[in-house]
């Protein structure tokens, strides 16, 4: 409705102006001036009024949004919305932690059979030279030295499988 009112305030502008310019051609001193400044008040008074009625409508909208924005059941959604991302995000810190203690605990397993492995090899390794020891007496001095290189060698290798066999190969053949 207003803005009709403001389309006709412009067409009667438009109107007056048009006008204004017929009657300077006849050549009436005071009336196309009267009529010019008519016509430009109507054409201020045309984009007043719908510069007014939009600030009108925008004053209206953002009163709407703000009122929607503290409604009862925008707080619920915002709420609901908080509590989710809140859950979400638990969710994701339990799974990072879990995958972090499962990782400590596999770095410290692996710790402890490494140390477990290596305190064996070297009872194993004192254990080979003890039985060499007792060995002494009754194997070649180059025998004696070649076995305990490979004792050694195989010791810094950490290689138990080989440590087992000239384990072996010592109670069976000495």
């Amino acid at each position: 409705m207003i803005i009709r009112i403001a389309l006709l305030l412009l067409a009667g502008a438009f109107i007056m102006m048009a006008s204004a310019d017929l009657l300077t051609e006849l050549t009436l001193p005071i009336l196309p001036d009267f009529i010019t400044q008519l016509g430009l008040g109507l054409l201020l008074s045309a984009f007043a009024l719908l510069i007014i009625m939009g600030l009108f409508a925008l004053g209206t909208q953002i009163i709407q949004a703000v009122i929607s924005y503290c409604s009862a059941t925008q707080r619920g959604q915002r709420r609901l919305l908080f509590i989710q991302t809140k859950q979400a995000q638990l969710k994701q810190m339990f799974y990072y932690r879990a995958v972090r203690i499962s990782y400590v605990n596999e770095r410290t397993r692996q710790q402890l059979i490494h140390n477990n492995n290596c305190q064996h090899l070297a009872a194993l390794s004192k254990a080979i030279e003890q039985d060499l020891n007792a060995l002494k007496p009754r194997v070649s001095r180059e025998t004696l030295k070649q076995l305990q290189q490979e004792n050694r060698y195989y010791y810094q290798q950490q290689d138990s499988a080989e440590l087992i066999q000239l384990q072996q190969k010592i109670s069976h053949d000495y």
